[in-house]
């Protein structure tokens, strides 16, 4: 009887070790997939732009993580420097992808995202996304994206909208 107690005790204790690190696991998986936005530099009521801040930031987001849909209050330019960046353009205004032309100078146009429509941002790409233009993106692949953002909105503002669909 004692023998069977005990194994039953070990096996509970075995099954709550499992579970209690499995839990853990998983948590410091979903805590790993969590976009990291570090502000580099950030100016309240720059000279021409009284009543607004401008930021530059830099944003990493894990291999294979999506982004919840969103919008900005002002307009935000980025560039992608590692990765591949799925965005699709839920609603609102389109949004421009840009490429480097190879004399270095203004950036050489590439196409629209309508919305409605999703398109592959490659690293060396940038986007100007108009305010107010809802949006979702995804890391397409294992690959981190790293993005420099830079961002015009009035003072208060936060960096990121949730935007909710309508049902």
């Amino acid at each position: 009887h004692h023998l069977r107690t005990r194994r039953t005790l070990a096996l509970l204790v075995v099954l709550i070790v499992g579970v209690v690190g499995g839990a853990s696991a998983t948590a410091a998986i979903m805590r790993a997939a969590a976009p990291v936005r570090e502000v580099l530099v950030q100016s309240t009521n720059p000279q021409g732009g009284d009543g607004r801040t401008l930021y530059l930031q830099r944003v990493s987001i894990p291999g294979n993580t999506p982004l919840a849909a969103h919008t900005h209050a002002g307009t935000q330019i980025a560039a992608i420097t590692t990765g591949t960046l799925r965005y699709t353009v839920i609603k609102g205004k389109p949004v421009k992808v840009l490429k480097p032309n190879a004399l270095g100078t203004k950036p050489e146009f590439v196409r629209t995202i309508q919305p409605g429509q999703t398109y592959d941002v490659k690293a060396g790409y940038s986007v100007i996304e108009p305010a107010g233009t809802a949006h979702k993106v995804q890391v397409v692949g294992a690959t981190e994206v790293v993005i420099y953002v830079a961002s015009l909105f009035t003072n208060g503002e936060p960096v990121s909208i949730p935007y909710v669909t309508a049902s």
